[in-house]
């Protein structure tokens, strides 16, 4: 298996990919989970699922939804992590362990993903990320470990504030990933001028 791995600090709703996915809290879009982009791109497709009730954002609500082509990506997967007073790495690690396995089942090998910061939690956020990229990648190697021409594109899209410290993400991501898979990793923090 080849992993690609991307940093980038460039929205969910800018990503090419198969399918990103959207991390969100408990209660209406926005506020800390950082898709109001997307919702706004899709013209509040997910503010009206939401008003509608067909999403929450309780632990473990899933959700995929078409793009409509209202973003670079095929589709939209809305995983719910519940009230942001409850969220930390154990929650954050099951639920994206969950997502691996569900974008493995759909033969997702293309995929973007946002973790949310939520106040307070700064500091751990770097532990947020190298958790994420662990737990979501290892349902792919279960299946696909053995697998020299299974090429996983994974990016992170990460607040600008916090691409500047990935370095020791990255350094402990090659010893994880380092006797698992071909791994790369790829950080972009140039300006993005829209």
């Amino acid at each position: 298996m080849k992993l690609d791995l991307r940093f980038t600090i460039r929205p969910l709703e800018e990503l090419w990919c198969q399918i990103v996915v959207a991390l969100s809290f408990l209660g209406p879009i926005g506020g800390d989970d950082g898709i109001c982009g997307l919702d706004a791109k899709t013209s509040g497709y997910l503010t009206d699922l939401w008003k509608r009730g067909f999403w929450t954002g309780a632990r473990g609500d899933t959700l995929l939804v078409a793009s409509q082509d209202m973003i670079k990506a095929d589709k939209i997967l809305l995983k719910g992590l519940g009230a942001c007073s409850d969220y930390g790495v154990e929650i954050l690690g099951k639920t994206v362990r969950e997502v691996g396995y569900t974008l493995e089942n759909m033969r997702v090998n293309d995929f973007a993903i946002r973790v949310p910061v939520a106040k307070g939690q700064d500091l751990e956020y770097p532990r947020y990320l190298e958790t994420t990229c662990r737990r979501i990648i290892d349902p792919f190697l279960l299946t696909h470990r053995d697998e020299p021409d299974f090429v996983l594109k994974m990016v992170m899209s990460v607040d600008s504030a916090f691409i500047d410290g990935l370095k020791s993400v990255d350094r402990h991501l090659k010893e994880h990933f380092a006797s698992r898979a071909d791994y790369t990793l790829v950080i972009d923090n140039k300006e993005i001028t829209v």
